[in-house]
């Protein structure tokens, strides 16, 4: 089963550096996660910026350079790759946690990933603050497991997260998100369902499930 886990490296703190991006613009509502990681810190917890800037990072507006800068000045971060075509890195732990950048031709930021292989958020915590989806979209099913990504096109956001297949024998699967369902990465891109459509790349039918709330999809 490909599950994306084994790209998991590792993200970090603050910056102080000014690079073009959104101010924070979204008001987290009463909600403190507990024992947040620093992918989760740094994006959940104690945004500079709101979606789909993260740490003074824009898809689609900061450069690959500004971005490898600001990384450079983040304490916990040790960059593991660092090529034209993006930026990878583990967050001081080296715990599974970590991130990924991918650069266009162009040099331009085009999508942000954090992430950890120990899961342990679970989606009513990132609806606390960011309310609900608005699409669910099985990408990759096989070996009778999903992944499964929860869309905020309006945000540029997509969480990921790994359920079981209950129709594994037919074509079109079927999952279950509940608010216990934990979220293994959140990705960052330019806003928009039809960007959410390409990066995603997924050929399952149905595509990009309206969110009806917590239970079985489709």
């Amino acid at each position: 089963m490909k599950k994306i886990h084994n790209l998991a490296l590792l993200f970090g703190l603050f910056i102080y550096s000014s690079v073009s991006c959104r101010t924070v613009g979204l008001t987290p509502k009463t909600a403190t996660p507990e024992n947040l990681r620093m992918w989760q810190l740094t994006w959940l917890d104690q945004p500079t910026c709101s979606p789909p800037c993260w740490q003074s990072i824009t898809p689609g507006l900061t450069t690959r350079n500004e971005a490898l800068t600001i990384l450079e000045n983040m304490p916990s971060v040790e960059i593991t790759y660092n090529e034209e075509g993006g930026l990878t890195w583990y967050f001081g732990t080296k715990k599974g946690e970590g991130g990924n950048i991918t650069a266009s031709a162009g040099g331009i930021v085009s999508s942000i990933w954090l992430g950890s292989i120990n899961e342990d958020l679970q989606i009513e915590k990132v609806v606390a603050f960011y309310n609900f989806p608005k699409y669910v979209q099985p990408f990759d099913c096989r070996d009778g497991m999903c992944d499964t990504a929860l869309i905020y096109p309006d945000l540029g956001m997509l969480l990921a997260v790994f359920v079981t297949n209950e129709n594994e024998s037919n074509a079109v699967p079927r999952i279950i998100i509940l608010p216990e369902t934990t979220v293994y990465r959140v990705y960052f891109i330019e806003p928009g369902k039809e960007r959410s459509q390409n990066f995603l790349r997924s050929d399952i039918t149905p595509l990009m499930l309206e969110w009806k709330g917590y239970g079985e999809y489709p």
